[in-house]
């Protein structure tokens, strides 16, 4: 009776165990990953939070847009500055993901097509409940302002 006792006493802790260790916890690198023609190592500063909310769907930040003398920028750890839009534009693409997710994004200029493209892959963790506001401000070389923004972004749940 106590060989069948600590039997099912040894067997059940396996089980538990075994059930409890097979469940992943969804782990995301949290680095944003730019590709294409995004310049690296910039960080934005606009003059105030969530302000592509009052944009409209403006995402093309030139001399013109009604925000460009509203956002500075830091460029390779040097000091804020307004953007120089005779070598750049600045472009802004909100989403809304999980409060754990992470973002790689992607910028192509087509001059065949006059179209920028704007990709975002999210990757986010599901269990996450909360969600978040990300504005994704990125910074390109110029381009002639009759170009047309193209966003698309693709959700991929871990």
């Amino acid at each position: 009776m106590l060989r069948s006792t600590s039997f099912l006493v040894i067997s059940f802790m396996f089980v538990a165990i075994s059930l409890t260790s097979c469940k992943k916890k969804c782990v995301i690198n949290k680095d944003t990953i730019d590709n294409g023609l995004i310049i690296s190592d910039v960080v934005f500063y606009p003059s105030s939070g969530s302000m592509t909310a009052n944009m409209g769907i403006d995402f093309i930040i030139d001399a013109n847009h009604k925000y460009s003398s509203d956002i500075e920028v830091s460029m390779s750890g040097s000091g804020r500055a307004p953007i120089d839009f005779t070598q750049y534009t600045g472009l802004c693409f909100p989403v809304y993901a999980t409060c754990n997710s992470s973002f790689e994004r992607n910028v192509t200029i087509d001059d065949a097509t006059q179209t920028v493209l704007f990709k975002i892959d999210v990757t986010q963790c599901p269990d996450c409940k909360d969600t978040l506001y990300t504005e994704n401000y990125v910074l390109v070389p110029a381009f002639p302002s009759n170009y047309t923004l193209v966003q698309e972004v693709n959700y991929i749940n871990k």
